[in-house]
């Protein structure tokens, strides 16, 4: 008989220290990777008491492709039931934009190795936590504690375009318009976005966003420039 294996990606939770998939979780809902680092390392738990997983790791670039940007150690290998280790990630010294973060992304596959499996068909799903990976140059000329407080708004002809004039991705959660809520986005440094939403007239907009360590920053609100 055949086993089925589907797929399943989890994206990060935004609001806790941790993230899960099927019984494995990682020990961060985002990775910041220094220039001045020689590797940095992702706590990877099998919080499952029977059931061992195989693990596979990457990196994909901002486009969400593979990259060979960064090297894992081990990219391949078994979790024990109730176990933890540790993901490697190492760069591979690719020239990047030293005045301000590089995007990727660190996906962790998590693969269920049953031993007792039943005879006939068998339905196994195959689950990943997927994290943003933030490439930061050295020296960069902007506090990253104070760059989320310099978001600014700008309102034109019944859209907003958000602006980030620091070097930092700035990812922003509880995202509102005069009170009302609208879907969050991420920012890229020394960069803007518009919203998907239309409005017909709007006075000001209002924000948190997720620091270094996963948590939400203060909320902050600005008029919109029009």
């Amino acid at each position: 008989m055949h086993k089925l294996a589907s797929y399943v990606v989890l994206a990060a939770s935004l609001t806790t220290s941790a993230v899960y998939a099927g019984g494995v979780g990682l020990g961060a809902t985002r990775m910041v990777y220094s220039a001045t680092a020689t590797q940095s390392s992702m706590d990877v738990r099998n919080t499952s008491k029977d059931s061992p997983f195989l693990i596979q790791s990457w990196v994909e670039n901002e486009s969400g492709n593979r990259t060979n940007d960064f090297v894992i150690t081990p990219p391949l290998y078994v979790l024990k039931a109730s176990t933890e280790s540790v993901v490697k990630v190492i760069f591979n010294g690719k020239n990047l934009p030293g005045d301000r973060e590089t995007l990727y992304w660190l996906t962790v596959k998590a693969i269920p190795q049953d031993a007792k499996q039943a005879s006939g068909n068998t339905l196994q799903f195959a689950s990943a936590n997927r994290i943003k990976v933030f490439y930061r140059p050295e020296g960069l000329n902007e506090n990253v504690n104070d760059a989320w407080k310099r978001v600014r708004g700008e309102f034109r002809q019944g859209k907003i375009q958000l602006n980030n004039p620091t070097p930092y991705y700035l990812t922003t959660v509880n995202l509102k318009v005069d009170g009302k809520a609208v879907k969050p986005v991420m920012i890229p440094p020394k960069g803007s976005v518009t919203l998907e939403e239309s409005f017909a007239s709007s006075r000001e907009f209002s924000y948190q966003t997720i620091n270094d360590f996963g948590a939400w920053t203060p909320a902050m609100t600005y008029p919109l420039v029009k």
